[in-house]
């Protein structure tokens, strides 16, 4: 759902690349600034800072990476480089994002089962996409809404907790269907 709403974001993603490129930036900083930021959303949480706070941070650094390949493409510098060193940070990146809900002291084992689902979500993409299928798009929780997922619980954390437990079980629920449904889609196309 997210792919197909990235498209028409280019009105609001192109004024902030220019203003990037404006002051400098490439797309690898820009890149490179959204890691950071999760890093800091990381530290953040471990010293158990307000949930709010941590939904800003996390905020910002998932609008670096929506950001970077809009400043690549502006450049005209968009290349393997830049999108390999992109999706390998954005691993680290969403690890970081639901090591922190752990720190905020949801259940663990849930923390634990959502991690592990956002990096088989990727890696059977790429798997599948090596294989010359085009996986995208494919599965009910791609990472921009599981993004908006964690964003959500960290601000129902500040709101209300239980309806925040809620969420974070429903979004693990989701991302595993997505897990069955790529796994589904990439494997039935594939020859024998």
């Amino acid at each position: 759902m997210i792919t197909k709403l990235r498209r028409a974001s280019k009105r609001v993603l192109s004024p902030i690349a220019r203003a990037f490129i404006a002051l400098g930036l490439s797309a690898n900083s820009v890149t490179w600034i959204g890691f950071g930021l999760a890093m800091l959303y990381l530290c953040l949480a471990y010293l158990r800072f307000h949930p709010l706070v941590l939904a800003l941070i996390m905020a910002v650094s998932s609008l670096m990476d929506a950001v970077d390949g809009e400043v690549a493409r502006a450049k005209g510098t968009a290349g393997p480089k830049g999108a390999f060193l992109d999706s390998t940070l954005d691993r680290f990146e969403d690890s970081a994002f639901i090591l922190g809900l752990d720190f905020l002291g949801f259940n663990q084992i849930v923390v634990v089962a959502l991690l592990a689902a956002s990096l088989i979500i990727p890696y059977v993409r790429a798997k599948g996409e090596l294989s010359g299928l085009k996986v995208e798009g494919r599965g009910i929780i791609e990472r921009g809404e599981r993004l908006i997922g964690i964003l959500l619980v960290l601000i129902f954390t500040a709101l209300w907790t239980p309806l925040a437990e809620a969420l974070l079980y429903i979004l693990t629920v989701l991302s595993y269907v997505t897990v069955v449904q790529r796994f589904l889609f990439v494997y039935l196309r594939l020859p024998k």
